[in-house]
């Protein structure tokens, strides 16, 4: 769960979460875990100009959250 929501967050400080919404609202219409899910699933399919900033983003998020500590090598 965690992960995912993780991906969520990421692919909304992308901007990503306007993709995902059906509706004009300003606000979050969906959770950032559901938001984690709907992008996990769309990865398979994801143009590149769009999978890898999204990862890029997670990554960095991955890192700066101390989850797994110094286990991470640096790209």
């Amino acid at each position: 769960m965690a992960l995912l929501t993780m991906l969520g967050t990421a692919g909304e400080s992308l901007g990503m979460d306007r993709l995902l919404k059906s509706n004009t609202s300003k606000t979050r219409s969906h959770s950032l875990f559901r938001q984690g899910c709907m992008l996990y699933e769309l990865i398979p399919n994801m143009p590149k100009h769009r999978l890898l900033p999204l990862m890029r983003r997670f990554t960095e998020m991955l890192r700066s959250s101390g989850i797994f500590g110094n286990s991470m090598p640096a790209t």
